[in-house]
């Protein structure tokens, strides 16, 4: 599993709540805090306490939103690459992607959603006074 080290939550549709639940459990260790239906829909909250939850929602009627990928600081980034090969997750762009201060890892949950695990937080950018 890989240690996370930031986000708060992030409210997401999915197609197949089990598929979604599954897979976040088994790549991250994810626990279900709550669940519940809402409009009709099952929905749970998972994560990792003070660290970050997901709202994951059931939703035949997939539409892309605005968010495009899911940002996730991770500890001990260095052995995530081989982590995620041996639960069979395939990294998407090649593997590590290399950036001027930091480096991150591309995966996809089964509905498609973008997760990037980054090396810093903000890849390592520091504020720019104007």
């Amino acid at each position: 599993m890989i240690t996370i080290n930031g986000i708060d939550h992030l409210n997401i549709s999915v197609s197949n709540i089990d598929e979604s639940l599954n897979f976040y459990k088994k790549v991250f260790g994810f626990k279900i805090y709550e669940q519940g239906e809402s409009h009709g829909k099952p929905y749970f909250i998972i994560g990792e306490k003070s660290a970050l939850y997901l709202c994951l929602y059931q939703s035949e009627e997939r539409t892309r939103g605005p968010i495009n990928h899911i940002g996730i600081n991770v500890q001990n980034f260095n052995s995530i690459e081989e982590k995620l090969k041996l639960a069979g997750i395939p990294l998407l762009y090649g593997g590590v992607v290399e950036y001027p201060l930091s480096q991150s890892i591309y995966i996809q949950d089964p509905d498609g959603n973008e997760i990037e695990l980054s090396e810093k937080f903000g890849g390592g950018l520091k504020e720019t006074l104007h």
